[in-house]
């Protein structure tokens, strides 16, 4: 059964899955005898800030608490201090019995799009500080002559170049002036330059004169932050590798400060293991190691989705996944092959490359606080602008004036206004009306139902397109794909994305309201490392690539022998960027365990050949293959709870846990009609559900569409069959 707690004034919500210690909820004394150790998953969104907290057992607790977004870390504390007490316990008390703390920052992403870093100051090498400025020659539209240049996030007048250089080898053809490093300082002090990229040519093949620069610039300068290309991506590439330094020092500085907050506030409160932070990579890493990197932060939270969506996937027993995320502000996509997340060296922010390999999530602002509007050529248009948590949609009563998606689902019927947030926090159906009739339906000289009707449909169409970018752009056929549905507002259109998209099953996992946060949960420690080394398929030059990745796992063993992991919770991976001989862009190709030999040279090529004809559609086996970066992926394995098999539960009707009728509007049945509609937690195992009916929950709610399946595990997860099935 699901329990619902309520609080006064508390805008908050707290579901259980089935079993989960209800003792203990109500008496603080018996509290002791859970017998569990907690892992924790946090994740900061636009408008709600969620937390997950999983027993050794598997028993779930999900809580919403609004985001407070002029002091992130509020909402953080409240609730987790509001967590605690549902449980029936002081925080304290919790939080020295949590064995795995993951926290998902947007500080980073915030920094970058708001426009809000300090002022940054870039050395470089003397002739090359507008590296920056050019790019690659390239617009990222680049046909669009009208196309403007994103504003820079290092002012020219401070991109500083100092005498030196260094060559391709690594020998020192001009030695560094170090009285040139200290005029770049003396400039920096005068306009108070807050953090600072060191970006040399050739420094990831010695990096030697940036790290005497970094020495000067401190004794120069005291403890201002520095980071240094060699150590953010020692990678060839100019300006990838100094838009990632630039853009690890932009963030940097607030990341810290969030940071160490939260680590202070944590340990206060009596957090019994070591915070980790979640990394674009799809894993997670301690403070210190992030922050090492800070440009890993960047997407940290919807990193944790495609983690998620491979773990409850073993319910279905799939491997082959398109996994949404739909929030407040944005939806997520990401795909997911053969169990494996996609991930890529060429993501970008703000039209800046990161640098650092990620996992492959494409994002649009279409969330359940995006804002309907009309534009000048009386079109209606859904996003980018959301609403956020602040005043957010209308129904909130909060002070938003503006319709948005959310308003839409609420006018339709969809959204219950009584049980939204498990009915902690009603919601305003007037209002919702109100804005949609006065700012769409007015306007277009349409009814109320029918605007609304119009929002959902385009919202729709976008997030479509959003699905198309990593499936059918890629020449990837999306309909044999299990679509996992996640967000609070993703389950309220999953079933029509799939029917638009002919993808025959959509699993809402019982987490789909915090899909991200519960991914925390269930991810593991992920440190990545590389080096350069050239190298061809003809001349694999094979006793420098094994002291290359030799180098590079011994880093990787130290790192997480000192976070904990040892044995067979180790495990260790191996790439290399490879292309064809005279290609601009690589594809990063597995590079086999054990002794490396010819053999194992023939298989990375293969691989590379099969990779490449996937991506491309075609492959030059003749051709020989050009090796660049090596790569190792450290992993520290972490215990995850068995998940429940779908196969196990048999169907049954489920008439007997009717909640009642509500009125909905759905087009494919004619209009406005009076459906089922059902509370998540108390459909049993094997409930069969025919659409059009909904499926209310504490952090999410299911539509059904007409035509529809849908089949319960009784742990609050959902299966649903489209009519492609």
């Amino acid at each position: 059964i699901c329990l619902q707690y309520a609080y006064t004034g508390l805008v908050a919500t707290c579901a259980f899955r089935a079993g989960v210690m209800p003792q203990s909820i109500e008496n603080k004394s018996d509290y002791s005898a859970t017998g569990g150790r907690f892992r924790i998953g946090v994740d900061i969104g636009g408008t709600f800030t969620d937390i997950v907290l999983v027993g050794d057992d598997g028993d779930t607790l999900l809580w919403k608490e609004a985001t407070t977004p002029s002091r992130p870390e509020r909402a953080i504390e409240d609730g987790l201090s509001n967590a605690a007490a549902a449980l029936g316990a002081d925080l304290r008390t919790l939080l020295g019995e949590v064995s795995l703390f993951v926290h998902g920052s947007t500080i980073a992403i915030n920094e970058i799009i708001q426009r809000r870093g300090p002022r940054l100051g870039l050395v470089c090498t003397e002739g090359f500080r507008d590296v920056l400025y050019f790019r690659d020659g390239f617009k990222w539209d680049r046909y669009n002559p009208r196309l403007e240049r994103p504003r820079d996030f290092v002012e020219r007048y401070l991109r500083l170049g100092v005498r030196e250089r260094t060559g391709p080898d690594g020998s020192v053809q001009t030695p560094l002036d170090e009285a040139s490093v200290r005029d770049v300082a003396r400039t920096f002090r005068h306009h108070q330059v807050k953090s600072i990229a060191v970006a040399l040519l050739w420094s990831h093949i010695n990096p030697s004169h940036e790290r005497r620069v970094r020495e000067i610039l401190r004794e120069e300068l005291g403890p201002v932050p520095i980071m240094l290309s060699s150590e953010i991506l020692p990678e060839i590439g100019e300006w990838v590798r100094t838009s990632a330094t630039v853009m690890s020092a932009y963030v940097y500085p607030a990341s810290n400060s969030y940071l160490r907050r939260l680590e202070g506030w944590l340990a206060d409160h009596g957090l019994g293991c070591t915070p980790l932070i979640m990394q674009v990579n799809g894993g997670c890493a301690t403070i210190d190691q992030t922050l090492k990197i800070a440009v890993n932060t960047i997407g940290s939270g919807p990193a944790a989705c495609p983690g998620a969506a491979i773990h409850v996937g073993k319910r279905l027993a799939s491997r082959d996944m398109i996994a949404i995320d739909m929030g407040g502000t944005s939806f997520d996509v990401s795909l997911i092959k053969q169990g494996e997340v996609l991930r890529s060296r060429s993501l970008m922010v703000a039209h800046q490359p990161i640098g650092v390999p990620g996992c492959e999530i494409h994002s649009i602002g279409a969330g359940g606080g995006s804002i309907a509007w009309i534009d000048s050529g009386g079109a209606l248009r859904v996003g980018p602008q959301s609403a956020g948590a602040e005043p957010g949609p209308a129904a909130y009563d909060a002070g938003g004036a503006e319709p948005t998606v959310t308003d839409a689902n609420i006018v339709l019927g969809y959204l219950s206004p009584e049980a939204f947030l498990g009915g902690r926090r009603r919601l305003r159906a007037d209002l919702a009306e109100q804005a949609i009739r006065e700012r769409i339906a007015g306007p277009l000289g349409i009814g109320v139902a029918e605007a609304a009707a119009g929002v959902i449909r385009i919202v729709n169409e976008n997030m479509v397109n959003a699905i198309g970018v990593v499936s059918v752009q890629r020449g990837i056929d999306p309909r044999p794909y299990l679509l996992v549905a996640g967000g609070g507002a993703g389950a309220l259109h999953a079933g029509r994305l799939a029917t638009e998209l002919g993808i025959r099953r959509v699993l809402v996992p019982a987490e789909a309201g915090v899909i991200s946060a519960y991914g925390m949960t269930v991810t593991d420690l992920r440190y990545d490392y590389s080096g350069t080394l050239h190298a061809l398929s003809s001349d694999p030059s094979i006793e420098r690539v094994a002291a290359q990745l030799g180098e590079l796992e011994a880093r990787a063993r130290r790192d997480l022998e000192a976070s904990g992991f040892s044995g067979d919770a180790v495990l260790l991976q191996r790439f290399v960027d490879a292309r064809y001989r005279g290609q601009v862009h690589e594809l990063m190709a597995p590079v086999p365990a054990g002794a490396l030999d010819d053999r194992a040279f023939r298989t990375i090529a293969e691989t590379f050949h099969a990779l490449h004809h996937e991506r491309y559609g075609w492959s030059a086996e003749d051709y020989p293959v050009e090796y660049l970066h090596w790569r190792v992926t450290g992993t520290g394995l972490i215990e995850r709870p068995a998940e429940l098999d779908f196969a196990a539960v048999s169907p049954r009707p489920a008439d007997e846990v009717m909640r009642g009728t509500r009125l909905a509007h759905f087009e494919e049945a004619g209009g406005l009609v009076e459906v089922p509609a059902l509370w998540s937690e108390e459909v049993p195992a094997g409930a069969e559900v025919s659409g059009p009916a909904l499926i209310d929950g504490a952090t999410t709610t299911v539509v059904v569409c007409p035509g529809q399946r849908l089949l319960a595990d009784g742990k609050g997860s959902f299966l649903i069959e489209t009519r492609a099935a």
